[in-house]
């Protein structure tokens, strides 16, 4: 384990009786949510200009805030790079292994958004990609990672949600 990941150990204050699904709510859906808005704000899409051209776009933070259903105060402190931890999802550091799938998603909220369709379908498409990340992390065991550092009475070989 390096030092910044004992020093993040270190950090992290294991509470009691904190189910999986709460540490998913509290701490694993910040996160998600904060590695979509750092993929999103990377990307650009065309728009015409007013000179009726074809541009390439780079998308606001205003746009990521309504693809994400969150505010833009929300974006700014999930794009910020300061040291420390300011929220409970910059608690978690999502395993390089679930970016890929992160990027996919992005790509799908984006082309949703652009579009113009209802905010109902941006929300529906939002909603499945952010359960489709959960689920792999899920399947993968890193869920259960998570929740051995959030809570103080999971054991090593715990298998609560394989019930």
């Amino acid at each position: 384990m390096s030092q910044a990941e004992k020093k993040h150990e270190k950090q992290i204050k294991k509470r009691t009786w904190m189910m999986p699904q709460e540490v998913e709510v509290w701490y694993v859906l910040p996160a998600i949510r904060r590695e979509f808005a750092r993929v999103m704000k990377t990307k650009e899409v065309p728009r015409i200009g007013e000179d009726g051209k074809s541009k390439q776009h780079r998308i606001t933070q205003k746009e990521i805030a309504k693809m994400l259903g969150v505010t833009e105060p929300a974006i700014t402190q999930y794009l910020l790079k300061k040291k420390g931890m300011r929220s409970r999802g910059d608690q978690v550091i999502i395993p390089e292994r679930f970016l890929p799938e992160i990027e996919k998603s992005a790509d799908e909220m984006i082309a949703v958004f652009e579009k113009g369709l209802k905010e109902d379908d941006m929300f529906e498409t939002m909603t499945g990609e952010i359960n489709r990340i959960i689920k792999i992390i899920r399947d993968d065991g890193a869920m259960c990672d998570i929740h051995r550092q959030f809570s103080a009475h999971v054991k090593g070989e715990c298998s609560a949600c394989d019930r």
